[in-house]
């Protein structure tokens, strides 16, 4: 099943941004949308400014261009973002996730069908320690920005099941990359390496975190997007490791020899405590496989960050 013309939403961020790249470089047709856009007005000239909330134009849009598939990556992206106001980053998340997915529903009345990808977060399952964290595993996060990717979930699956939209979930472990631009304990500890400036943080030791290169995100979507009824329709989305704070640092200090980093013991209090995930499914319906491991992945970061440096 090979979609032909796809929306992709959150177009300028660190997801949607590259799967814009991809696709375009693949020669499909793609529509994308973002509170502003310029950056991807080099990829494709059907790039468009837009604020989530403008349902009106956001159908004008879908239905200008035969839009056939939604890649919805807008939104607040992390727990860290938005909250000071809790009530606007749920109006955005759920909100914006809402207004997709009715835009998918009317296309599946017109034409009968529309496949709609919503990326929501590991962090919906909350603090659980286990490995082997397979897609039924309970739901049980407490905090807003969770949450509201659990609601987004919720929608998207209702829209399936009552109104025929061709929906998957995919629950996307911690994305990193050069254009990521929010907090990343990574690209702190490379950015303070390169400028001579030592990195102490309360916390890391022993503390795991389940990073996943951007580019393997990306492959994930796209296999996603293009398969064809899938047994399952939530997937998660990880590098296949779950490796510690303190790890992460080593490798930087291999990278870097000057590099002066320091961890005490103890969890990083924006994150939860999450056990490794299962991407099984993935491979088995999807055909995914992570590539990138962390070494080659904070070597190609610890690369941009000096370009965008130079």
């Amino acid at each position: 099943m090979l979609c032909k013309s796809i929306l992709v939403t959150g177009a300028n961020g660190l997801l949607g941004y590259d799967v814009v790249k991809r696709l375009v470089a693949d020669g499909r047709q793609v529509v994308a949308v973002d509170r502003t856009i310029s950056d991807v007005k080099a990829l494709t000239d059907r790039a468009f400014d837009l604020e989530i909330g403008d349902a009106h134009r956001l159908h004008e849009i879908a239905f200008r261009y035969g839009v056939d598939a939604i890649v919805h990556c807008g939104g607040f992206s992390g727990p860290t973002v938005g909250r000071d106001n809790p009530s606007l980053m749920f109006k955005v998340n759920i909100g914006g996730t809402l207004d997709v997915a009715e835009v998918a529903r009317q296309i599946t009345i017109r034409s009968g069908r529309c496949r709609l990808l919503f990326c929501s977060s590991l962090t919906a399952y909350g603090n659980q320690a286990v490995d082997d964290i397979t897609e039924d595993f309970p739901l049980l996060s407490r905090q807003c920005y969770p949450s509201s990717k659990i609601a987004g979930e919720a929608i998207v699956s209702s829209y399936a099941a009552e109104h025929n939209v061709d929906a998957i979930s995919l629950r996307i472990a911690g994305v990193y990359g050069p254009r990521r631009r929010t907090s990343c304990v990574l690209r702190l500890m490379i950015s303070n390496a390169l400028a001579g400036r030592p990195t102490h943080l309360p916390y890391g030791n022993d503390f795991p975190r389940q990073w996943v290169y951007v580019d393997d995100v990306v492959d994930g979507i796209l296999l996603a997007l293009d398969v064809d009824r899938p047994s399952t329709r939530t997937f998660n989305i990880s590098g296949g490791i779950n490796p510690t704070i303190d790890e992460a640092a080593s490798i930087i200090r291999e990278l870097i020899p000057s590099a002066e980093i320091t961890l005490e013991e103890g969890a990083d209090p924006e994150d939860v405590t999450l056990g490794l995930l299962s991407i099984e499914a993935a491979r088995r319906e999807l055909g995914y496989k992570p590539a990138v491991s962390l070494r080659d992945g904070i070597a190609r970061l610890l690369a941009a960050i000096k370009e965008q440096k130079a």
